[in-house]
This record gives C-alpha cells, sequence and structure tokens, in this order.
C-alpha cells in the first residue's frame, strides 16, 4: 500500500508542471511606449513684436518628452512657414504630452 501511495505521488509531481503549459500562448512582445505631444503656438511676426492673435496647433511623437515637444513646435513652425512665408516664427508655445 505505501508504494501505491509513493508511486502516486511521484507521478503526480511529475505531471504537475505539464499541466500549466498544455494551453500557455507565448507572450507577444511589448511595444515600446512613446511620447505624444501636441503644441498650441502663436505666430509672431519677426522684429515687430507684434503677436496677435493668430494661434496654430501642430503634433509630434518622439523617444523622450522634450524630443516629441520639440516634434510638435516644428510642425507648427512648418505651418507658419506655408501660411505666411518668410519673417514669421512660432512664439509662446503651450505643451501636451503624453506616453502611450
Amino acid at each position: 500500500m505505501k508504494t501505491l501511495v509513493h508511486w502516486t505521488v511521484a507521478v503526480s509531481f511529475m505531471l504537475l508542471p505539464l499541466a500549466g503549459t498544455a494551453h500557455a500562448e507565448p507572450a507577444a512582445p511589448a511595444k515600446p511606449k512613446q511620447w505624444y505631444s501636441t503644441a498650441t503656438c502663436g505666430v509672431e511676426k519677426i522684429g515687430k513684436g507684434d503677436h496677435g492673435k493668430k494661434q496654430l496647433k501642430g503634433s509630434g511623437k518622439g523617444k523622450s518628452k522634450g524630443e516629441a515637444e520639440k516634434a510638435a513646435q516644428r510642425d507648427v513652425q512648418k505651418q507658419i512657414s506655408d501660411k505666411y512665408g518668410k519673417g514669421y516664427r512660432a512664439h509662446h508655445c503651450t505643451f501636451r504630452s503624453s506616453r502611450r
């Protein structure tokens, strides 16, 4: 009788590791999170100090918060160049950033 109990316990311990792996799926690699940022900037005429009431919004993403904010500000500056031409720049930008 003792031998039967020992044999049953031994078999159950051998099968125990297999029980959890029968339906296990490989874990998907986690996608690295990036910073996303939006910038709202005023448009300033260089040399005049004229800020006006014009504002443009831009967005950007990057590996760090600062990188994302710079990309968003570059996006606004590109819009200003396309819309107003030379002599204008982004001024007093406010940023909203998040990590996703």
